[in-house]
């Protein structure tokens, strides 16, 4: 991914902020989030293979992480489907979010597709698209969400029509899908939050019932696992910032809980 020609390229870039780490001493706790990243970042790799139309280099340090995704070089241009790439990219991160949250690690994001300049040989990266990345985090997420732009939001969504409408078109199993749902092509991988802003939805997995191996087993116990900790949390947090932060994502998950139930 070294870009020689030292220029930038367009890149989707995914940015991930642990919430509340500056307020976080214990040596256990901090090493417990860089494993989580590590662990889950170098499994994922393992599945970079040489016939995917993509590549991605993975940034962390400290409690945060970059992580960058784009064609490859030599990739044909009728293969070059911009919406499929934003969706595997986004699929690719909610078991890391999820890993997350089943360590009861709160977290909050920005997505953007951009100009940036990836250096892996010397690591360093820069660009107006990972300030935009960091922005979407930092200034307008605010409660533990991953934003994303409008423009890769909606590619996405143009993405899981286009398969929608290839399978029933084409599939001889096209009366199928009611069972096998639109979920399952990344229908509701993004969605619109309440202040109409559009965000990762990082319980995209549970609330379609399917279970992510070394992670939860139930979908149900999972969720309420999350719930419980927001309640119990709640009531012995004396800090609003983080009460409201809590009421976010028990409100979330709540959400996705009723369509399980």
């Amino acid at each position: 991914m070294t870009n020689k020609q030292r220029n930038y390229s367009k890149y989707l870039i995914i940015f991930v902020d642990v919430l509340g780490s500056q307020n976080k001493t214990d040596f256990q706790e901090s090493y417990l989030i860089n494993t989580v990243f590590h662990e889950e970042f170098q499994s994922q790799l393992k599945n970079d293979m040489p016939h995917t139309a993509y590549q991605r280099k993975v940034f962390t340090f400290s409690d945060c992480a970059y992580i960058f995704y784009q064609f490859k070089e030599d990739i044909e241009e009728e293969r070059k489907d911009i919406g499929a790439l934003f969706k595997v990219a986004l699929c690719n991160c909610e078991p890391i979010f999820l890993r997350l949250l089943k360590e009861k690690i709160l977290f909050r994001g920005g997505v953007y597709y951009g100009d940036a300049y990836v250096d892996s040989e010397r690591n360093m990266f820069f660009g107006p698209a990972v300030v935009e990345a960091y922005k979407l985090e930092s200034k307008v997420a605010v409660h533990p969400r991953i934003l994303i732009d409008s423009f890769v939001a909606e590619k996405i969504d143009e993405s899981v029509q286009k398969a929608i409408d290839a399978f029933l078109q084409n599939s001889p199993q096209a009366n199928l899908l009611p069972i096998i749902g639109e979920s399952s092509f990344g229908r509701g991988v993004v969605e619109k939050d309440i202040d109409e802003k559009y965000i990762l939805n990082y319980l995209h997995y549970p609330e379609n019932n399917i279970v992510l191996q070394g992670c939860y087993f139930s979908s149900i116990d999972f969720l309420n696992e999350i719930i419980d900790y927001c309640q119990s949390q709640i009531k012995t947090i004396n800090d609003y910032r983080v009460i409201d932060k809590l009421y976010y994502l028990l409100r979330f998950t709540e959400s996705k809980l009723s369509h399980l139930v």
